[in-house]
């Protein structure tokens, strides 16, 4: 008997749930209406919205966007690998995405960089075509605080 009243309770709700409109369905309205009183006796507890203890709804601050950051590449003559080290370890700091580029065997890659660069000493780091410098500049721009800007934009 009372699988026979199971069953028929679940029909109803389906034809209830399976309704057109929102006028249709008188169950779901119910249900609902239920569901919010609960929720209003017991505090509040389900919202849609952050609300404080007073009541008081808090709207988040917008989402940031996250920049594109500009290429950044550290060319490297295969010579000095503690100063790369170095490079690599400041940039990786920052969260600053590179590329390696080994310059050893490319003449005109070599000979662009030094002169775009005015330096021989590699490594030579590059953000989105201009030459930063080597360590030392590339530090002293960390420092200066003009190496985030530079890779993420203002």
């Amino acid at each position: 008997m009372l699988g026979g009243i199971t069953d028929k309770l679940r029909e109803f709700a389906h034809r209830q749930l399976e309704g057109g409109s929102e006028t249709d369905r008188p169950f779901v309205k119910r249900v609902r209406e239920v569901a919010n009183t609960v929720n209003d006796l017991l505090g509040k507890p389900i919202h849609g919205g952050a609300e404080s203890a007073t009541g008081i709804r808090v709207v988040p601050a917008p989402a940031v966007p996250k920049r594109e950051q500009a290429p950044v590449i550290v060319y490297f003559d295969g010579k000095d690998n503690r100063t790369k080290t170095k490079v690599e370890e400041l940039l990786r700091a920052r969260d600053i995405v590179f590329r390696v580029l080994d310059v050893t065997n490319d003449e005109a890659e070599r000979s662009w960089v030094t002169t775009a660069a005015k330096s021989t000493e590699f490594p030579i780091v590059v953000v989105a075509g201009t030459p930063v410098g080597g360590f030392h500049e590339l530090t002293q721009l960390d420092v200066a605080g003009g190496l985030k800007p530079l890779v993420f934009g203002s």
